[in-house]
Protein backbone atom coordinates (compact mmCIF):
# COMPACT_ATOMS: atom_id res chain seq x y z
CA UNK A 1 0.00 0.00 0.00
CA UNK A 2 1.53 3.70 -0.41
CA UNK A 3 0.33 6.18 1.74
CA UNK A 4 -0.76 9.75 0.17
CA UNK A 5 -0.24 12.76 2.51
CA UNK A 6 -2.28 16.05 1.62
CA UNK A 7 -0.14 18.40 3.48
CA UNK A 8 -1.58 22.55 3.93
CA UNK A 9 0.73 25.01 5.36
CA UNK A 10 -1.65 27.08 7.08
CA UNK A 11 -0.21 30.64 6.89
CA UNK A 12 -0.39 34.74 6.68
CA UNK A 13 -0.84 35.14 2.99
CA UNK A 14 2.59 34.40 0.79
CA UNK A 15 4.64 34.43 4.18
CA UNK A 16 8.19 35.98 3.19
CA UNK A 17 10.79 36.96 5.04
CA UNK A 18 12.06 40.43 5.58
CA UNK A 19 15.56 41.83 6.35
CA UNK A 20 15.50 42.52 10.58
CA UNK A 21 11.88 41.30 11.47
CA UNK A 22 12.14 37.80 13.10
CA UNK A 23 8.35 37.34 11.94
CA UNK A 24 7.13 36.96 8.62
CA UNK A 25 5.47 39.83 6.59
CA UNK A 26 2.49 39.19 4.25
CA UNK A 27 3.61 39.42 0.52
CA UNK A 28 0.59 41.71 0.16
CA UNK A 29 1.80 44.29 2.74
CA UNK A 30 5.32 44.40 1.98
CA UNK A 31 5.21 48.02 0.63
CA UNK A 32 3.50 49.71 3.71
CA UNK A 33 4.54 51.86 6.07
CA UNK A 34 7.36 50.80 8.37
CA UNK A 35 5.24 50.91 11.74
CA UNK A 36 2.99 48.22 10.29
CA UNK A 37 5.50 45.80 8.92
CA UNK A 38 7.17 45.90 12.53
CA UNK A 39 3.85 44.49 14.23
CA UNK A 40 3.56 40.69 13.82
CA UNK A 41 0.36 40.80 14.10
CA UNK A 42 -0.34 44.26 11.34
CA UNK A 43 1.72 42.99 8.96
CA UNK A 44 -0.27 39.85 8.85
CA UNK A 45 -2.53 39.17 6.04
CA UNK A 46 -5.38 36.43 5.97
CA UNK A 47 -7.37 37.61 3.01
CA UNK A 48 -6.01 34.28 0.67
CA UNK A 49 -6.32 31.96 3.00
CA UNK A 50 -9.81 32.45 4.04
CA UNK A 51 -11.47 32.97 0.97
CA UNK A 52 -8.88 31.07 -1.56
CA UNK A 53 -9.32 28.19 1.14
CA UNK A 54 -12.90 28.10 1.38
CA UNK A 55 -13.73 25.48 -1.65
CA UNK A 56 -11.80 23.13 -1.40
CA UNK A 57 -12.21 23.46 2.90
CA UNK A 58 -15.73 22.11 1.62
CA UNK A 59 -14.35 19.34 -0.76
CA UNK A 60 -12.28 17.71 1.77
CA UNK A 61 -14.86 18.05 4.58
CA UNK A 62 -17.46 16.55 2.52
CA UNK A 63 -15.17 13.62 1.37
CA UNK A 64 -13.98 13.37 5.32
CA UNK A 65 -10.55 13.26 3.54
CA UNK A 66 -7.26 12.93 6.23
CA UNK A 67 -5.39 16.20 5.56
CA UNK A 68 -2.75 17.23 7.69
CA UNK A 69 -2.21 21.03 8.26
CA UNK A 70 0.75 22.43 9.75
CA UNK A 71 -0.97 25.40 11.25
CA UNK A 72 1.18 28.93 11.72
CA UNK A 73 -0.23 30.12 15.17
CA UNK A 74 -0.52 33.65 14.80
CA UNK A 75 -2.62 33.30 11.58
CA UNK A 76 -4.76 30.82 13.41
CA UNK A 77 -5.44 32.83 16.07
CA UNK A 78 -6.02 35.73 13.79
CA UNK A 79 -9.08 33.52 12.71
CA UNK A 80 -10.33 32.36 15.84
CA UNK A 81 -11.04 36.33 16.18
CA UNK A 82 -12.08 37.27 13.01
CA UNK A 83 -13.70 34.19 11.23
CA UNK A 84 -14.32 31.61 13.94
CA UNK A 85 -17.09 30.16 11.99
CA UNK A 86 -13.85 28.98 9.49
CA UNK A 87 -11.95 27.97 12.83
CA UNK A 88 -14.89 25.56 13.33
CA UNK A 89 -14.86 23.97 9.84
CA UNK A 90 -11.00 23.75 10.54
CA UNK A 91 -11.28 21.49 13.50
CA UNK A 92 -12.73 18.35 11.93
CA UNK A 93 -11.62 14.88 13.19
CA UNK A 94 -10.19 13.31 10.29
CA UNK A 95 -7.64 17.01 10.13
CA UNK A 96 -4.90 16.45 11.88
CA UNK A 97 -3.15 19.24 12.74
CA UNK A 98 0.44 20.02 13.66
CA UNK A 99 2.47 23.79 14.39
CA UNK A 100 4.21 25.32 11.75
CA UNK A 101 5.69 28.03 14.05
CA UNK A 102 4.39 31.31 15.38
CA UNK A 103 5.10 34.23 13.52
CA UNK A 104 6.44 32.11 10.42
CA UNK A 105 9.40 32.56 11.84
CA UNK A 106 13.22 31.93 9.97
CA UNK A 107 14.86 29.68 13.03
CA UNK A 108 18.26 30.21 11.18
CA UNK A 109 18.19 33.54 10.20
CA UNK A 110 19.13 32.86 7.25
CA UNK A 111 16.95 35.73 5.11
CA UNK A 112 15.92 37.94 8.12
CA UNK A 113 20.09 38.53 9.03
CA UNK A 114 18.40 37.58 12.61
CA UNK A 115 18.75 33.88 13.64
CA UNK A 116 16.81 32.99 16.68
CA UNK A 117 19.15 32.23 20.09
CA UNK A 118 18.11 28.16 21.55
CA UNK A 119 15.90 29.57 24.25
CA UNK A 120 13.96 31.91 22.17
CA UNK A 121 13.27 29.55 19.77
CA UNK A 122 12.08 26.69 22.51
CA UNK A 123 9.88 29.49 23.65
CA UNK A 124 8.21 30.60 20.30
CA UNK A 125 7.49 26.41 19.40
CA UNK A 126 6.17 26.35 22.92
CA UNK A 127 3.49 29.36 22.71
CA UNK A 128 2.79 28.22 19.03
CA UNK A 129 1.95 24.27 20.00
CA UNK A 130 0.47 25.47 23.02
CA UNK A 131 -1.96 27.94 21.04
CA UNK A 132 -2.79 25.35 18.20
CA UNK A 133 -3.55 22.64 21.16
CA UNK A 134 -5.72 25.28 23.12
CA UNK A 135 -7.90 26.75 19.52
CA UNK A 136 -8.39 23.24 18.59
CA UNK A 137 -8.34 21.39 22.01
CA UNK A 138 -6.33 18.25 20.63
CA UNK A 139 -2.65 17.24 21.08
CA UNK A 140 -0.08 18.18 18.42
CA UNK A 141 2.41 15.93 17.24
CA UNK A 142 3.89 17.12 14.34
CA UNK A 143 6.18 20.05 13.20
CA UNK A 144 6.80 21.56 9.62
CA UNK A 145 9.63 24.89 9.92
CA UNK A 146 8.71 27.48 8.46
CA UNK A 147 10.79 27.74 4.92
CA UNK A 148 11.53 24.39 5.46
CA UNK A 149 14.75 25.60 7.44
CA UNK A 150 15.54 23.89 11.01
CA UNK A 151 18.31 25.28 13.49
CA UNK A 152 20.83 22.65 15.28
CA UNK A 153 18.59 22.80 17.72
CA UNK A 154 15.35 22.27 16.40
CA UNK A 155 15.14 18.21 16.69
CA UNK A 156 15.92 18.07 20.62
CA UNK A 157 13.69 21.43 21.06
CA UNK A 158 10.81 19.32 19.62
CA UNK A 159 11.84 16.11 21.38
CA UNK A 160 11.88 18.44 25.08
CA UNK A 161 7.88 19.63 23.65
CA UNK A 162 6.77 16.50 23.27
CA UNK A 163 6.98 16.70 19.09
CA UNK A 164 6.86 12.81 17.74
CA UNK A 165 7.64 13.59 14.02
CA UNK A 166 9.08 16.25 11.86
CA UNK A 167 8.38 17.44 8.06
CA UNK A 168 10.69 19.91 7.04
CA UNK A 169 13.32 17.99 5.27
CA UNK A 170 13.66 17.58 1.42
CA UNK A 171 14.67 14.08 0.01
CA UNK A 172 15.32 13.23 -3.36
CA UNK A 173 13.18 10.82 -4.45
CA UNK A 174 12.06 9.26 -7.55
CA UNK A 175 9.70 6.71 -5.68
CA UNK A 176 7.43 6.45 -2.34
CA UNK A 177 9.59 7.21 0.52
CA UNK A 178 9.27 5.68 4.34
CA UNK A 179 10.30 7.78 7.09
CA UNK A 180 13.00 7.53 9.44
CA UNK A 181 14.34 8.36 12.61
CA UNK A 182 17.20 11.20 13.04
CA UNK A 183 20.11 10.86 15.90
CA UNK A 184 17.87 12.48 18.09
CA UNK A 185 15.22 10.44 17.99
CA UNK A 186 12.85 12.25 15.75
CA UNK A 187 10.76 10.51 13.16
CA UNK A 188 11.18 12.50 10.28
CA UNK A 189 8.58 12.53 7.26
CA UNK A 190 10.41 14.09 4.26
CA UNK A 191 9.19 15.83 1.23
CA UNK A 192 9.99 14.50 -2.09
CA UNK A 193 11.76 16.30 -4.79
CA UNK A 194 12.41 14.01 -7.62
CA UNK A 195 15.97 13.68 -9.19
CA UNK A 196 16.42 15.91 -12.49
CA UNK A 197 17.34 13.53 -14.36
CA UNK A 198 14.07 11.33 -13.81
CA UNK A 199 10.90 11.63 -15.67
CA UNK A 200 9.64 13.55 -12.97
CA UNK A 201 12.33 16.32 -14.01
CA UNK A 202 13.02 18.04 -10.52
CA UNK A 203 9.53 18.60 -9.64
CA UNK A 204 9.11 19.23 -5.77
CA UNK A 205 6.24 17.36 -4.59
CA UNK A 206 5.04 21.22 -3.06
CA UNK A 207 2.26 22.81 -5.49
CA UNK A 208 3.88 25.86 -5.86
CA UNK A 209 4.76 25.51 -9.41
CA UNK A 210 1.42 24.52 -10.55
CA UNK A 211 -0.21 27.37 -8.88
CA UNK A 212 2.11 30.06 -10.33
CA UNK A 213 1.12 28.66 -13.82
CA UNK A 214 4.63 26.82 -14.28
CA UNK A 215 3.93 23.24 -14.52
CA UNK A 216 0.24 22.14 -15.94
CA UNK A 217 -2.12 19.47 -14.16
CA UNK A 218 -1.58 17.06 -16.76
CA UNK A 219 2.26 17.31 -16.13
CA UNK A 220 1.38 17.31 -11.78
CA UNK A 221 -0.71 14.27 -11.81
CA UNK A 222 1.57 12.50 -14.53
CA UNK A 223 4.36 12.77 -12.28
CA UNK A 224 2.99 11.82 -9.29
CA UNK A 225 1.62 8.72 -10.67
CA UNK A 226 4.63 7.64 -11.84
CA UNK A 227 5.83 8.73 -8.15
CA UNK A 228 3.37 5.66 -7.80
CA UNK A 229 4.32 3.58 -10.28
CA UNK A 230 8.02 3.46 -9.24
CA UNK A 231 7.29 2.16 -5.95
CA UNK A 232 7.34 -1.05 -4.23
CA UNK A 233 8.28 -0.76 -1.01
CA UNK A 234 4.97 -1.54 1.13
CA UNK A 235 3.75 1.55 3.24
CA UNK A 236 5.68 3.86 2.00
CA UNK A 237 4.24 7.30 1.29
CA UNK A 238 4.29 10.38 -0.96
CA UNK A 239 3.18 13.88 0.26
CA UNK A 240 1.10 16.47 -1.69
CA UNK A 241 2.33 19.65 -0.24
CA UNK A 242 0.40 23.42 -0.51
CA UNK A 243 -0.13 26.21 1.06
CA UNK A 244 -3.55 27.78 2.00
CA UNK A 245 -3.07 30.94 0.76
CA UNK A 246 -2.01 29.53 -3.01
CA UNK A 247 -5.54 29.15 -4.62
CA UNK A 248 -5.96 32.96 -4.08
CA UNK A 249 -2.89 34.72 -4.45
CA UNK A 250 0.00 34.37 -6.80
CA UNK A 251 3.36 35.35 -6.03
CA UNK A 252 4.90 35.79 -9.58
CA UNK A 253 1.82 38.38 -10.22
CA UNK A 254 1.89 39.99 -6.81
CA UNK A 255 -1.69 40.11 -6.47
CA UNK A 256 -5.17 38.52 -5.20
CA UNK A 257 -6.58 36.46 -7.94
CA UNK A 258 -10.69 36.36 -8.87
CA UNK A 259 -13.66 34.23 -7.96
CA UNK A 260 -12.56 32.21 -11.34
CA UNK A 261 -8.92 31.74 -10.92
CA UNK A 262 -9.38 30.32 -7.37
CA UNK A 263 -12.15 27.72 -9.00
CA UNK A 264 -9.62 26.74 -11.29
CA UNK A 265 -7.02 26.15 -8.72
CA UNK A 266 -9.65 24.47 -6.41
CA UNK A 267 -9.85 22.13 -9.07
CA UNK A 268 -6.03 21.73 -10.41
CA UNK A 269 -6.15 19.60 -6.97
CA UNK A 270 -9.56 17.93 -6.73
CA UNK A 271 -8.46 16.79 -9.99
CA UNK A 272 -5.07 15.17 -8.86
CA UNK A 273 -6.48 13.95 -5.76
CA UNK A 274 -9.40 12.24 -7.13
CA UNK A 275 -7.28 10.47 -10.13
CA UNK A 276 -4.70 9.19 -7.51
CA UNK A 277 -7.99 7.93 -5.41
CA UNK A 278 -8.55 5.62 -8.68
CA UNK A 279 -5.10 4.00 -8.17
CA UNK A 280 -5.51 0.78 -6.61
CA UNK A 281 -2.99 0.49 -3.70
CA UNK A 282 -2.95 4.28 -2.33
CA UNK A 283 -4.50 5.05 0.23
CA UNK A 284 -4.75 8.82 1.59
CA UNK A 285 -3.70 9.14 5.14
CA UNK A 286 -2.06 11.82 7.56
CA UNK A 287 1.95 11.14 9.16
CA UNK A 288 0.02 10.47 12.53
CA UNK A 289 -1.78 7.73 11.34
CA UNK A 290 0.98 6.28 9.33
CA UNK A 291 2.61 6.23 13.18
CA UNK A 292 -0.45 4.59 14.36
CA UNK A 293 -0.73 1.73 11.72
CA UNK A 294 2.73 1.01 11.89
CA UNK A 295 2.61 0.92 15.60
CA UNK A 296 5.78 3.55 15.89
CA UNK A 297 3.53 6.24 17.28
CA UNK A 298 5.05 6.50 20.53
CA UNK A 299 3.19 7.79 23.87
CA UNK A 300 3.54 11.06 25.53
Amino acid sequence: MIYIFLCVDFDRDAAFPALGHKHAISKPRQTEIQDILTDPEKSAEIQGSIEGFDQILSFLIKKKLPTVFYFEARTTNLISKRHPEFLKRLNQPFFEKGVHGYDHEDLVGEETGVPLEKQEEFNLIKQAKEKIEELFSTEITGFRAPYMRLSENTQKILLNLDFVYDSSIYLESDKAIIPYSDEHGMIEFPVIKTPKASLMKGMYTYLWPLFEGKRGIKEIVSNYIQLIHNSTEDNSYISINLHSWHFAYSVEQNCYLSQKEIHKNTEFLIKLITKLEEIEGVHFSTPKLWLEDNKLLRKT
